[in-house]
């Protein structure tokens, strides 16, 4: 069974960037969140909700198909893999991305998410997962039934509208 990266709690996210660290240094051995291959952004500083960009596996990827010189290939389980070695850094799959998820390196080469489960280790609110699909990418439904909601009474909700007015040890 192949696996990919899944956002599964987005309103989670604290905007730590351990999750991009992780990726870089595995991959870059730097710690530069440039070279990470997930991106977390904000949309107006700390206090709107954090937007998590990773690469969605498509099973018919764009990126792979913008590609003039084939250094895209399709993944197992969705998503691409791609030969540095071929690419020129052209920048047509980063364009071709509905997500947005590929930049270019230092070295002007593609940046691509590889579905290889170390961000998800690293971030310390459950924000990002690995769910198993099927080879072809599509998603493995194991359970029709309700899911219950555990995310917060909104995305932007306070810490006050979250948990009470009054915290322990705080007077009004």
């Amino acid at each position: 069974m192949a696996k990919r990266l899944k956002v599964a709690n987005p309103a989670r996210c604290i905007g730590c960037y351990s999750c991009m660290m992780a990726c870089a240094r595995t991959w870059y051995d730097t710690i530069s969140l440039k070279n990470s291959r997930i991106d977390i952004q904000t949309k107006g500083g700390i206090e709107t909700p954090y937007v998590q960009i990773v690469c969605h596996a498509c099973v018919d990827p764009p990126c792979m198909r913008a590609c003039p010189l084939g250094a895209l290939t399709k993944r197992k389980g969705g998503g691409v893999d791609l030969n540095k070695e071929i690419c020129d850094g052209c920048g047509n799959c980063m364009e071709a991305c509905i997500m947005g998820a590929i930049h270019l390196d230092a070295e002007k080469k593609a940046v691509i998410c590889k579905h290889c489960g170390v961000c998800p280790k690293f971030c310390p609110h459950d924000v990002l997962e690995m769910i198993e699909v099927e080879d072809s990418g599509e998603i493995i439904v194991t359970d029709t039934g309700p899911v219950e909601d555990t995310s917060p009474v909104s995305p932007t909700a306070s810490h006050k509208e979250l948990y009470g007015e009054k915290e322990s040890g705080e007077e009004k």
